[in-house]
């Protein structure tokens, strides 16, 4: 996939920005079902994510984002597999209630730490480090 091909954020209910060597992506505008957002989110994650200037990534979720069980399980499979695609050495979460962990709780990476936040700030720091 070439950057050409890469899913534009601006197409769907999720963003992405870099901040140093972090790939951050926004899906705040998200619903939390699995859906062509996800797919298109997991896909530019995967390919984003393995450029050699992502060493960490976040995502963050929005206050609307509601996680149906099947939606969880589906991105705990889904982005185990992005993680480990993408060989990166932090994958974080973000959202102020539980659904960052819920996420956190069904991914598991080889070789990767994988942590829940209830802020920004705080995971950006801890993905620097």
């Amino acid at each position: 996939m070439t950057a050409s091909t890469l899913p534009k954020p601006s197409e769907y209910e999720w963003d992405f920005e870099q901040r140093g060597g972090v790939g951050i992506w926004f899906m705040s505008g998200w619903q939390g079902f699995a859906d062509e957002d996800l797919e298109a989110a997991s896909d530019h994650y995967r390919e984003r994510g393995k450029r050699s200037d992502i060493d960490a990534t976040l995502a963050v979720f929005g206050d609307e984002t509601k996680l149906p069980k099947e939606t969880q399980e589906f991105m705990g499979e889904a982005w185990s597999e992005n993680g480990e695609y993408t060989g990166v050495e932090r994958i974080g979460f973000v959202a102020e209630g539980i659904t960052a962990m819920a996420v956190k709780s069904n991914v598991d990476v080889d070789g990767a730490e994988v942590e829940s936040f209830t802020d920004l700030e705080t995971a950006l720091e801890w993905a620097r480090a």
